[in-house]
């Protein structure tokens, strides 16, 4: 069921993270949510288990590309939101979803739920 389901949702816009945070809501999923890099990686080492992310392709900080791949080091499903040309490259090489912006609920919701039934990065238990 989605509402078991644990999504890390990290973007450096407020109101994009904000109306992420609530689709994902709306549908049953629990969510929590990053500002930045330094968050996600912090909340990810010392915060409850995810089993998959939702990434802005672009913010300030360290590259979204360097935080996609430390998710997949740790088996966490990635999809990540652009409308970027090289993310949407990254994201075919590395296996991750992609959802270009802008999209709709059904799209991101069809998205994660490729991600989590994946099972291809091996998700940590939450």
């Amino acid at each position: 069921m989605a509402g078991q389901k644990h999504i890390l949702v990290v973007d450096d816009d407020g109101d994009v993270r904000d109306t992420i945070v609530n689709m994902l809501q709306e549908r049953g999923y629990r969510v929590s949510s990053a500002a930045n890099g330094i968050t996600m990686r912090d909340f990810l080492q010392e915060g409850d288990p995810v089993n998959a992310i939702v990434l802005d392709a672009v913010m300030p900080g360290e590259s979204s590309i360097a935080l996609a791949l430390h998710a997949k080091e740790l088996g966490l499903p990635v999809v990540m939101i652009s409308g970027s040309p090289e993310i949407m490259q990254f994201a075919i090489e590395n296996g991750l979803q992609l959802l270009e912006k802008p999209f709709r609920m059904q799209e991101l919701m069809d998205a994660l739920a490729q991600a989590l039934d994946s099972g291809e990065f091996g998700q940590r238990p939450a």
